[in-house]
């Protein structure tokens, strides 16, 4: 059986920072995708979830000033599970999305 890891997301960025590990520059942001539906009493309904994504510089990246609030988003990438334990000693798991590849599409939001 073959085993995949994949997901691609189409959103749009709510909050983006950059940060710089040695030579290597990082930009952690999230994306907020919907989901619309009817309920069984007929009342439209929009779900939104909001995805952590964090990306590493390379050539299938965009320039990380490009990836600004309110901008859409392609991302395509891995599920990552990060385990910590917070500040109250409370173990906590993070799923984020650890990203290969990000385009800008269409304009921004603001």
């Amino acid at each position: 059986m073959e085993q995949l890891n994949s997901v691609i997301l189409r959103g749009i960025i709510g909050n983006a920072r950059i940060q710089n590990i040695g030579d290597t520059q990082m930009e952690r942001f999230s994306v907020a995708t919907d989901y619309a539906y009817k309920n069984r009493s007929g009342e439209h309904v929009v779900e939104v979830t909001w995805h952590q994504i964090t990306a590493f510089k390379n050539d299938k990246m965009p320039d990380f000033s490009s990836l600004v609030k309110g901008a859409g988003v392609e991302v395509k990438g891995r599920l990552r599970n990060n385990r910590f334990t917070d500040s109250n000693g409370v173990e906590r798991t993070v799923t984020e999305i650890l990203a290969s590849q990000v385009s800008v599409i269409g304009g921004t939001l603001q």
